[in-house]
C-alpha cells in the first residue's frame, strides 16, 4: 500500500510538473504586450527610461541620443512587427508612423535617430542610464510573409508622461497597451 500510495504521489507531480512547464512555454510574451492588427503583429517591450542612448551607424560610427531639454526624458522601446499573412508589406518607420503616450491624448512621435543624434568619440558601455539599442527599427522596410523584424525606437518625451500606450500607424491604426486602462471600471 506504502508503494501505491508513493508510485500516485509522484506520478501526481510529474504531470504536474509537465503541465507547469507547458504553460510556461505557451505563455505569452513576459517581456511586453502584443496587439494583432489585420496585416501586421505588433509585439513592444516595456518602454525604459535612459539618460542617453546610442548605436552605430552602416559607416561605423557610434552615435550618441539625449533628451532634447532638461524637462525631458529619453524613452526606448524594442519593437517586432510580425507578417503573418500578406505577401510583402512595405512600410516606413518614421516619427508619423509611431507615437508614445496614453488614452487621453497626449502622444509623442518617435525620434529620428539619424537627425537628432551625434558622433560619439568613444564607445560607452550598457548601464542604467546608457542604453545601446542597436538595431534599429527605422526607415523603409519590405516584410515578407511569415518573417518578422524587431528593433530600438526611441522617444523625447517630458518627465512623468505616462507610458502606456505605443500607437503603431503605419500599414494600419494599432494601439499596444502597456497599461490597463479599464482595470479600475
Amino acid at each position: 500500500m506504502n508503494k501505491l500510495l508513493k508510485y500516485k504521489i509522484g506520478n501526481v507531480f510529474f504531470v504536474a510538473i509537465i503541465l507547469v512547464l507547458a504553460g510556461v512555454s505557451c505563455g505569452e510574451d513576459e517581456t511586453g504586450p502584443s496587439k494583432r492588427g489585420r496585416n501586421l503583429e505588433i509585439h513592444a517591450d516595456i518602454p525604459v527610461i535612459v539618460n542617453q542612448a546610442y548605436y552605430r551607424d552602416d559607416d561605423g560610427n557610434y552615435r550618441l541620443l539625449v533628451p532634447s531639454a532638461s524637462n525631458r526624458q529619453l524613452v526606448i522601446v524594442n519593437v517586432t512587427v510580425v507578417n503573418r499573412t500578406s505577401t510583402i508589406i512595405p512600410f516606413n518607420v518614421d516619427p508619423e508612423a509611431v507615437q508614445l503616450g496614453d488614452r487621453r491624448g497626449k502622444r509623442y512621435n518617435a525620434v529620428d535617430p539619424v537627425e537628432r543624434s551625434r558622433i560619439l568619440g568613444s564607445v560607452l558601455e550598457d548601464d542604467i542610464g546608457n542604453k545601446n539599442i542597436h538595431p534599429l527599427l527605422w526607415g523603409d522596410i519590405e516584410l515578407a510573409r511569415k518573417f518578422q523584424v524587431a528593433g530600438y525606437i526611441a522617444f523625447d518625451v517630458p518627465k512623468g508622461l505616462i507610458l502606456g500606450t505605443l500607437f503603431w500607424d503605419e500599414i494600419e491604426y494599432i494601439p499596444v497597451d502597456f497599461l490597463d486602462y479599464w482595470k479600475k471600471r
